[in-house]
């Protein structure tokens, strides 16, 4: 009779059992409960993936998934939280959060929408390790990110994972900083407050974070807001830490006074990157007294938030006359410059020209700015000044003459490192087309480059010319084509009064195309007839708001 031990006995028999994988199978449903954990161990260690798969069918029972979890390799974690998050396994996700072997768990990337019964179930095994006492060991977790992200981050994040790294990735860009293995739990959100906030989703994880202060660190990354009333939202802005928030974005019709409430909380955000301001009226026009105000209760917040790299402003009333004052507090240069359906005046374009905080600029987009009016040599000495680093330059729907563009030409030409060139919405003549693609033709760093149709392409009551516009833009590409190949070169005509939807002309990944109303094509595949529908569409929602 053989001395083996039981354990030894058992061992062997799983060795053979797993030899024979169709057996191994049917023999499933059989089998002791107790033996799956290091059956499974050993099914993964020897890639068996058929009896992977039918032994991952059987952890649809709770109570089996749940006692499997402590002996599951690390590696596997990541594939079945998803899949327990998919069949809306509560029980075993607040068993999986509570041993999660990894620093970081992306919670946010697997929500395309908020869901409060998910949500709900990993902060209760959040509890079990950090209110609870819990002495499990294998337990890790130190951040949890509610943030979205693209379908494929868990994928992504998953494939990084090996046994010397279980840190928040790269692509976040945030390194995981922690005190120790208990240290406070660091929750990473991005804050909405709508006419709907305070929604189910953010009541319960502002609670949830409130009874536990001591315990559990909230960041906020990236707020926004579309809701009128600061008072409706002042006691979520108290309970947030400014000191995190990086990018805020206001999208929404607030008169001067409610963004002169917002200001002090504006102020205390020293980490914040990205300011977006979108529909800021005045009920009358400013006055001297006006401006003053603009300046203390806005303007000089500005000098607290010495990380800003990115202005947005879209629809802002008082930035006419009032360029000098915004700009002026400003503690290191910017990287974008975005102005969007706003007036300026010849004095604020002039002051753009010699701004020290846009000796860096990267990104200048001026769209909807009307320029008629003002003198062509500020926009080239500033053009000329930022010609060095700028990527992407944006003069849609700008009204920009052909004086203008022959002044900014000798600067354009000079942007080396431009990617992205958009000059729809701009009446310019056949000849002065013929000079840009000259100049354009120079930059060979372009990817994406979007010009008017040339005035010929109208008739005398401003219609377009279908086969006039053609011809016009064969002959302009191939202009281009005589010094480099384009990528995305694309030439488009004005909304006229005939039609919503403008002609569309040009060249993508050596593929012509043309179209006319989204309906008529020449030689167009279905991509290049989707590509061409989405420039119309995105032409169209932009000239709209012009």
């Amino acid at each position: 009779m053989s001395d083996m031990s039981p354990p030894r006995l058992l061992h062997l028999a799983q060795k053979s059992l797993l030899g024979h994988e169709a057996l191994a199978i049917l023999s499933l449903d059989q089998l002791p409960r107790e033996i799956f954990p290091s059956l499974f161990v050993e099914a993964f260690n020897r890639r068996l993936l058929s009896i992977l798969k039918a032994m991952k069918s059987l952890l649809g029972h709770e109570a089996l998934a749940i006692l499997s979890l402590d002996q599951l390799p690390r590696v596997m974690f990541p594939s079945l939280f998803v899949e327990a998050f998919n069949r809306r396994l509560l029980s075993i996700l607040k068993a999986m959060v509570r041993v999660w072997p990894f620093d970081f768990l992306p919670l946010g990337a697997l929500m395309l929408w908020p869901q409060v019964d998910i949500l709900k179930a990993v902060l209760d095994g959040l509890d079990m390790n950090y209110t609870q006492k819990s002495d499990c060991r294998r337990g890790k977790l130190h951040v949890l990110d509610l943030r979205d992200a693209p379908l494929n981050f868990w994928n992504m994040w998953a494939e990084s994972l090996d046994d010397a790294c279980s840190s928040e990735p790269k692509m976040r860009g945030q390194p995981v900083e922690h005190k120790g293995p208990m240290s406070a739990l660091k929750v990473i959100a991005n804050v909405y407050l709508t006419t709907a906030t305070p929604d189910e989703f953010l009541t319960h994880l502002l609670q949830w974070v409130k009874e536990r202060a001591s315990l559990v660190h909230l960041c906020c990354h990236k707020l926004k807001i579309s809701e009128n009333l600061i008072s409706s939202m002042s006691k979520i802005l108290d309970s947030l830490e400014f000191g995190c928030i990086q990018e805020v974005q206001v999208n929404s019709d607030w008169q001067f006074s409610t963004l002169a409430k917002f200001a002090p909380y504006l102020g205390r955000m020293g980490s914040l990157r990205k300011l977006s301001l979108s529909h800021i009226w005045f009920l009358t026009p400013i006055t001297p007294e006006d401006k003053v105000q603009l300046n203390s209760d806005f303007c000089s917040k500005l000098a607290n938030l010495p990380h800003l790299r990115s202005l947005h402003m879209n629809s802002v009333d008082f930035l006419k006359d009032n360029v000098d004052l915004v700009l002026r507090y400003l503690k290191k240069p910017l990287e974008t410059l975005s102005v969007a359906t706003c007036q300026l005046s010849e004095a604020d374009v002039r002051y753009l020209s010699q701004c020290p905080s846009l000796r860096e600029l990267k990104h200048l987009h001026l769209r909807g700015v009307k320029l008629t009016h003002i003198s062509p040599e500020p926009l080239q000495v500033l053009l000329e000044r930022v010609a060095a680093n700028l990527l992407t330059l944006n003069f849609m729907g700008c009204e920009i003459t052909d004086s203008h563009l022959n002044a900014i030409l000798p600067a354009l030409s000079q942007c080396y490192q431009l990617t992205k060139l958009h000059f729809w919405g701009n009446r310019i003549s056949m000849a002065m087309m013929e000079k840009l693609m000259e100049h354009t033709g120079k930059l060979s760093a372009l990817r994406v480059e979007l010009y008017p149709a040339p005035l010929e392409s109208y008739d005398t009551e401003g219609d377009d010319q279908q086969e006039r516009f053609f011809h016009l833009c064969t002959q302009l590409l191939d202009m281009l084509k005589r010094t480099r190949e384009p990528k995305n070169a694309v030439f488009s005509t004005n909304p006229c009064r005939k039609f919503i939807y403008p002609l569309v002309f040009g060249r993508r990944l050596h593929t012509w195309y043309e179209c006319h109303l989204l309906v008529h094509s020449v030689d167009m595949s279905t991509s290049f007839q989707i590509f061409a529908t989405q420039i119309c569409n995105e032409y169209v929602s932009d000239w709209l708001r012009l």
